[in-house]
């Protein structure tokens, strides 16, 4: 009872800070501190088993559930192999050999439809359920005129060298934009304001509390399961398995294979453990954007009049969670109208906005866009389907970024020991570059939260 009552006592402070008429870093950062506090007190108190700030709740129990999962080895290292398609693209028969011409093609052919299909859709659906900043462009395009030849040359990119290096170069070009930005305010008397290349997500804070409690548990439970099954496919021992808690947000998951036993095994098998968590989490963004799309696809009468706001720039009179009841005088009855409508909107223009919150004038650019993300507006009265929405959305789109985040050859993450096992012992001082590199680029992404 005791320790009941001290999680309800630490999650009413936790709702109590969400509550406050304060900015979000605000609420970030006390949050942090609040729940960093709990993991602490219960570490000391219970005897927790504590890493780097975070709880590590260990068990035993349903190891043994793995070994009947292992039993299919031949469709898990495939799926396996298929995993490291999609991370290296076509420089996979360079750096791992062992992969078969036919989940080659099946990887290739995967890494090309979602480049084509499901990037274009990552960045807004993440919007609508991500507390992210907006800056009014898409996700491949950014001006008039250049998706012409960015949105091919991203599409064979992406074919060519996989999600691994794709995500090493995006943390590289987002750490040198920051730079060059922190360059202009300080040296030029520039007073742009640097967006971070990257963010903690914490649900309540800028993820939607119930739902990202869900969908983090789903990610992490089956990134983990993955290594687990393909650890004894392979035949290595566990000794454990859990879950990390900040506090008691889940924030990761482990399983606790016999290292020393691993490490004797071929780099085949290896390669496949490792890159096991990144492969369950792409399947389970694919699979959960099918349900997404499903979803919104029922011929359901959810919708409410009025367009809803689910990203805008910071600054415009609009934001975030307003409703457009009308522009120019003319009703938005619905998001076809909308579609109808917007075509005849001048640029560089002034128009009239009706909201939730009142009338505003607002200047459009010259592609005639006033830099905002809208959605149908949903009823109030069907919750459930808001709710299967945002977490469809939140495991589409976190499962794709945990993928691609956790294939970065920076040390601790599984993407550096994969990198190291393709590139040889000849190569050690290649990995040790490119390792600087991107950990360097990602701590640069985060710099402007110092801000």
């Amino acid at each position: 009872m005791r320790r009941i009552a001290e999680l309800l006592v630490t999650f009413v402070l936790f709702l109590a800070i969400l509550s406050l008429q304060i900015s979000d870093l605000h609420k970030f950062v006390l949050e942090v501190v609040l729940l960093g506090l709990y993991g602490f007190y219960l570490h000391k108190k219970y005897k927790i088993e504590y890493y780097y700030g975070m709880l590590m709740l260990k068990t035993k129990e349903g190891l043994h559930r793995i070994d009947e999962i292992a039993q299919y080895s031949k469709f898990w290292n495939d799926f396996a192999d298929i995993g490291i398609v999609l991370a290296y693209g076509f420089l996979t028969p360079l750096l791992h050999k062992h992969v078969s011409k036919r989940n080659f093609a099946i990887g290739i052919s995967i890494l090309l439809l979602s480049a084509l299909f499901i990037l274009p859709n990552l960045y807004p659906i993440a919007l609508s359920v991500i507390a992210f900043p907006y800056e009014g462009g898409s996700s491949y395009s950014h001006a008039s005129g250049q998706g012409d030849y960015i949105v091919p040359l991203i599409v064979v990119a992406i074919v060519a060298v996989g999600y691994s290096f794709i995500a090493a170069a995006s943390v590289a070009y987002q750490a040198l934009s920051i730079l060059y930005s922190l360059y202009l305010n300080m040296f030029n008397g520039g007073a742009n304001a640097i967006q971070p290349g990257a963010s903690l997500l914490l649900p309540g804070i800028n993820l939607p509390f119930v739902e990202g409690i869900l969908a983090l548990l789903f990610i992490l439970f089956f990134h983990e399961l993955a290594h687990a099954i393909l650890s004894r496919v392979a035949r290595v021992r566990l000794k454990s398995a859990g879950i990390l808690l900040f506090g008691f947000i889940p924030v990761g998951a482990f399983v606790d294979p016999d290292e020393e036993v691993l490490a004797k095994k071929s780099v085949a098998e290896q390669a496949r453990v490792l890159v096991a968590g990144s492969s369950a989490n792409f399947a389970l963004s694919i699979i959960s954007i099918m349900l997404f799309l499903s979803l919104v696809a029922l011929p359901l009468d959810v919708y409410d009049r009025g367009l809803y706001i689910i990203a805008a720039k910071e600054e415009l009179p609009v934001q975030k969670g307003d409703v457009i009841y009308s522009i120019n005088s003319v009703s938005m009855d619905s998001f076809d109208v909308f579609l109808e409508y917007r075509d005849s909107i001048e640029p560089n223009s002034t128009i009239l906005i009706e909201t939730s919150r009142g009338f505003f004038n607002v200047s459009t650019n010259e592609n005639s866009r006033i830099g905002v993300l809208l959605q149908p507006n949903i009823k109030k009265s069907f919750g459930w389907y808001t709710f299967l929405k945002n977490l469809f959305a939140l495991l589409f789109s976190l499962n794709f970024f945990v993928a691609t985040v956790n294939l970065l050859p920076i040390p601790l993450f599984d993407g550096h020991r994969l990198l190291e096992l393709g590139l040889g012992n000849k190569r050690k001082l290649l990995l040790k570059a490119i390792a600087i590199i991107v950990s360097v680029s990602l701590l640069i992404n985060l710099l402007p939260w110092l801000f």
